[in-house]
This record gives structure tokens, sequence and C-alpha cells, in this order.
């Protein structure tokens, strides 16, 4: 387990006369999302002298997930863990997390109230407080603005629909005799086929009453679209759509032109990417559909009492006006506190890149997404079932119908 540089200073910070609660916080955030969490328990360390918080980095939500689930059977978990908002339901059902009603309670409507409906809303399980939000994102369209003026497109006109992409990311594609130099896109990650689907009038599960909706007609005709830009209109690379991580290398060198990908990234996008970087909206089809991203901070429940008390004073912290901005400029997610988007450092933000509201827009088609136990098991299931029909071994209709099946088997069991 590695600590940052931070949290090791932080560690050996120490305060004379007064003993210190240490809160060890697992994350997920790296980069300059890592380095802004990094800043905040700093902020919040020197704030008050109770308690410390010592981030440490877990690997990405999937990862995260499974050290969480190891660390909590070996009795060696922190006391404040971040979880992904469709993963969170695994643990609360467990009772892993310790739940936040006496703590709300204490804090009164004030916190609660300053929290804004989305947000409050995905951060429920079964009616429960069990987590709060911390980052929200929906996905966006990232796009190169420098090749779509190489292609002799207009920059300021996006694609909009599915069908518009298709016809963009052909102009996007340049060959070299049977050599692709350049891809017009990069197929969708995972919650973007998720998105898919919805759009298409579809689902993956339907998060009122868990049944499963991905052998639904329309979330199969999304996913056979999203592989056809490999196998069809040969405008995105099978690689890529084989490893996420190779996508986003390919975006981010201007080896593809267009990308979907977390607002959560847009301050590092934005920082770091040496072209001219567009952001939109994603494209509809049926209808326009984003599902609500990001994480949550919960209490784990077997932590000591003044290590719970102090994971809950970091929660009451990071969910203040200034430092929900702070969270916002630093690094693209969505403000969830009512008032931060207003703040001065919001708007100098917004003022000088626009860009930061292309998200906060979009939450008028966001939609919560199902967090039944199963949910980690079926995210980690799903590219194997994406990967065979992308690599022609079985059809979308096939794939999507056996794993439909096995997605109730899950479901049912938990």
């Amino acid at each position: 387990m590695r600590l940052t540089t931070c949290a090791i200073a932080l560690c050996l910070a120490a305060t004379a006369g007064h003993a210190q609660t240490q809160v060890e916080f697992w994350h997920a955030f790296s980069g300059n999302n890592g380095t802004a969490v990094d800043e905040l328990a700093a902020m919040f360390n020197e704030s008050q002298g109770d308690y410390q918080i010592v981030p440490v980095y877990t690997g990405n939500y999937t990862e995260g997930t499974q050290r969480l689930t190891a660390a909590i059977a070996g009795n060696t978990a922190p006391g404040l863990v971040m979880l992904e908002i469709t993963r969170y339901g695994l643990f609360a059902d467990r009772g892993a997390l310790a739940p936040l009603q006496p703590y709300l309670d204490a804090a009164g409507a004030e916190l609660t109230d300053r929290i804004r409906p989305f947000a409050l809303d995905a951060s429920r399980y079964l009616g429960e407080s069990y987590v709060l939000p911390f980052n929200v994102s929906t996905p966006v369209m990232y796009y190169n603005r420098d090749l779509f003026r190489a292609a002799g497109l207009d920059p300021d006109a996006p694609p909009t629909t599915w069908d518009e992409v298709t016809e963009l990311a052909r102009a996007l594609t340049i060959r070299d005799g049977d050599t692709v130099m350049q891809w017009g896109i990069v197929t969708p990650p995972q919650w973007v086929r998720w998105a898919m689907t919805n759009q298409a009038g579809g689902g993956w599960v339907d998060p009122v009453n868990n049944a499963v909706q991905i052998d639904m007609p329309e979330s199969i005709m999304a996913y056979q679209y999203a592989a056809d830009w490999v196998n069809v209109h040969g405008v995105a690379s099978l690689e890529a759509a084989l490893d996420e991580d190779v996508g986003d290398q390919y975006f981010d060198t201007g080896r593809a032109a267009i990308e979907f990908n977390s607002t959560g990234g847009l301050t590092g996008n934005l920082e770091n990417l040496p072209f001219d970087l567009g952001v939109a909206p994603l494209p509809c089809q049926a209808v326009c559909a984003a599902p609500i991203g990001g994480a949550t901070l919960g209490i784990v429940a077997s932590a000591p009492q003044e290590v719970q008390d102090g994971a809950w004073e970091f929660i009451e912290y990071v969910t203040t006006v200034e430092n929900n901005a702070f969270v916002f400029v630093r690094t693209g997610y969505l403000p969830i506190v009512e008032g931060a988007i207003e703040t001065d450092l919001a708007q100098e933000t917004i003022a000088e890149y626009p860009a930061y509201l292309v998200a906060n827009t979009q939450l008028e088609v966001g939609f919560g997404r199902a967090r039944p136990p199963a949910m980690p098991a079926i995210r980690s299931e799903e590219p194997a079932v994406w990967q065979s029909i992308v690599l022609g071994e079985q059809t979308a209709e096939e794939a999507l119908g056996v794993f439909a099946d096995q997605m109730r088997e899950m479901i049912a069991a938990n």
C-alpha cells in the first residue's frame, strides 16, 4: 500500500501535548485528482487539532473495491473509504459501512439541505444513508478541435447524435494504405455503453426494482452500434476497444479525435493535453441520457469510534460550499453543494473555461443507476461480454442474452 508524499508528511507531523487520531482514507484518485485529495486532506488537518486524515491511493474504483473487500475480511480496513456510486450497495448490504443517520441527525438539516438533491438521492441505499457524495460526474464527449479543423470540420459544431458521430468519425479517420494513422473515435468505455443502452430506450438494470434490462432489443442495438464503429465503419481501433487505457492514450496523443470520458478528468485534460480541447454533452439516440457517476465517502463500521468520528468530521468538511468549489475547479467533478458554483473561485474558472459547465448542464438528462449488492460483480463481468461482441465471437443478442441470465442469477443470489 503506497502512501503519497503528502500523506507521509502528515503522518510525521506532531501536535505538542495532544495526541491526534489518525484516519486512513482509501481513495481512487491518481494524477491531478490525487494531488487535489492530498491538498484537501492537508487543509483539513491544518484546520483543527483532533484528527489527521492520511490519504492512501488504492487503485481505480474496481481495484479499490477488491482491496476493501479483502481488508474487511482480514480486519485491516481503514476508517474512511471512497466508493464508486454503483458499488457501495455491496458494503452497505453486508453491514461493512457505519449508518450515517446519527451523524446526520446531529448535524441537522443545514448539512443535507446544502447537498443538491440528485447527489443526495444517488448516495442512499434502500432509503438509508450509508455514504455521502464526494465527487459526482457524468461522462462527456471530449474531442480534438485541431483535428476537426484539419479535416475541414467545424470545431464549434460537435456531433449531437450517434449517426453524426459515425459521419464525422469517417472524416476524421486517416489511412495510409492499410495503416491507420488516425482514428475517428475511441469506442465508449463501460459506463458510456450503459448510457447508450438508456439512450436507445433500454438499460442495464432498472434502478427501482432491479429488473434486468440488458437483453432488451434496445440495449442489444446499442451494444451492436458501438461494436460497429470497429467492425463495420472502421473508424475505431480494435485494440482500444479491448483496453480502455489504450483508448485514453490514443486520444491524449492525437491518434484518435473523439473519446467519451468523465468530467472528473476535465482539469487534468485542460492542463496537460497538447492540443485545443473540445468538450460537449454525450450524443443522443432515441433520447438523451447521461449516467450519474463518481464516488461517495463511507465510514467503515469496524473502525474504532474515535476514527469513525474523525472520518465524519472530514466528510462534513469537504461538503462545505468553499471546499466543494475547490474540488470542482481542481478536478472538474460536478458541484454537489448548493452555492458552490456561485463562489468566486468557481465563477473565475468558468469564465476562463466555459467547458466546466457542460456536465453540470447535462444533469438535466442525468439518471441514477441501480446499485444492488451484485453490481460490483456485474460490472467486473461486463468487459468480457463486450469483448466477445467486438471480437465477433458472439452477436450482441447472443452475448447479452446469456449475460442477462447471469445477471438475474447474481442479483437473486445477493
